[in-house]
């Protein structure tokens, strides 16, 4: 009885392929030939006498010294030497997960972004930090805002470094 089936489906599955081959197959009976006409090109403006009279000379080899010596500190060191500090604006230290997930939430849906961070003196508390802000004056203009989204009284500026 399966034999049967598969045989059967098999058989449908052949004459569907072959009607579909003839179906989506382009009918040369039913195109359009269009015939391209390319324009003849017109003949070179330029006489092949006038290359007969350029002359030709040997370029020497190492005839200019490039100096390669490297004289410029690298990126490296030249922004380690920068004070580029940026601030970030501590809200407080945790230890429910649930209530982390939900501060940072707020702080990313107000438009400010936050993150957070191991507290180094307890394991068990999770830092948020919001920001980072390029100067301490752009936090403490946002300072109200800021403490009215986490609903506390006063946070911690803090300096940070990427």
């Amino acid at each position: 009885m399966n034999t049967n089936r598969l045989l059967g489906i098999f058989i449908a599955s052949t004459i569907l392929i072959w009607v579909l081959i003839f179906l989506l197959s382009p009918q040369p009976k039913y195109q359009n030939i269009n015939n391209i006409q390319i324009p003849k090109l017109t003949e070179s403006s330029v006489d092949a006498q006038d290359f007969k009279e350029i002359e030709f000379q040997e370029v020497k080899k190492n005839t200019q010294k490039i100096d390669i010596k490297d004289d410029l500190s690298s990126a490296k060191d030249r922004v380690e030497k920068i004070d580029f500090n940026l601030y970030v604006y501590k809200v407080g230290a945790f230890g429910s997960s649930e209530k982390i997930s939900n501060i940072v939430k707020s702080y990313n849906d107000a438009g400010f972004p936050a993150f957070t961070q191991k507290n180094k003196s307890k394991k068990t508390l999770t830092n948020v930090l919001v920001g980072p802000f390029a100067t301490k004056e752009d936090i403490q203009n946002n300072q109200r805002e800021l403490n009215k989204i986490a609903g506390i009284e006063k946070g911690e500026v803090i300096a940070w470094k990427p």
